[in-house]
């Protein structure tokens, strides 16, 4: 089930190891270009030490001179704007059609990924427990609407979150099916039967937006005005920290 800090950055010695090694160790499988939609310096080294011949994506976080097409950044006066917006962007620089995104797209978009994904087992970026509601709370609120109701409770995650969900699991007895560590094509076809998802500023979250299941999104040092599910019906509940919008993996003590 399921961080840009003002004045830290949490790379550490492994992450940056782990970057030189496509240097000493190049991939055997070859890349025409290498979209970056992360803002970090680490995905664009990566991507030069990788030999990558064209890297697209914005100039922030010291990277300039890793990247040889920049995308301009918006300077308009107003609210935030959503990265889903700032990815659009990216993709009509490298010449992709993206002026109307409708939800027939989308539907089809999520399609093809569910068949080029299928038996893939299900992965996520490591963002650490910054943006993680207490297992704890995640099955009293379940344990109370199944008190109140037939509801069943399906777990998703990856094989990372096997420990925290069989916790929750144990908690909310017999009203929960433990779906965690099954692959991105099993997790697609679930979530489509789902009547609400209850969840973390997450990957699956999104997913759910676009699959039009409505979400209640736990938020806390992250923004959701920048990362929030899309569509709409959703409902955000936010605890605001000082450093937020802050995309670290753990919270300053």
């Amino acid at each position: 089930m399921e961080a840009r800090s003002r004045s830290r950055c949490d790379y550490s010695f492994a992450k940056w190891f782990a970057a030189f090694g496509c240097w000493v160790a190049p991939a055997t499988a070859y890349f025409d270009a290498a979209i970056l939609f992360p803002n970090s310096l680490r995905v664009a080294l990566e991507s030069w030490l990788s030999r990558i011949p064209r890297r697209v994506g914005y100039r922030g976080h010291w990277r300039r001179w890793l990247l040889n097409q920049t995308v301009p950044e918006t300077r308009k006066p107003g609210p935030p704007e959503h990265h889903s917006l700032r990815f659009l962007r990216i993709s009509r620089e490298c010449g992709a059609e993206a002026s109307n995104v409708s939800t027939g797209n989308q539907q089809s978009a999520i399609g093809n990924w569910q068949s080029a994904s299928k038996n893939r087992p299900l992965s996520r970026r490591r963002c650490g427990p910054a943006k993680r509601w207490l297992p704890e709370r995640f099955a009293e609120v379940a344990a109370n609407i199944s008190g109140q109701t037939s509801a069943q409770w399906i777990l998703f995650g990856t094989k990372n979150d096997v420990a925290i969900g069989d916790r929750i699991a144990a908690a909310i007895g017999d009203h929960c099916v433990n779906r965690i560590g099954r692959t991105l094509d099993e997790l697609i076809n679930e979530l489509r039967e789902c009547r609400l998802l209850l969840t973390n500023d997450t990957g699956t979250m999104h997913l759910a937006g676009l699959l039009s299941v409505p979400v209640v999104a736990i938020f806390g040092s992250t923004e959701p005005r920048l990362t929030g599910p899309p569509g709409n019906g959703h409902i955000i509940l936010r605890h605001h920290v000082e450093c937020s919008p802050c995309f670290s993996p753990r919270m300053p003590n």
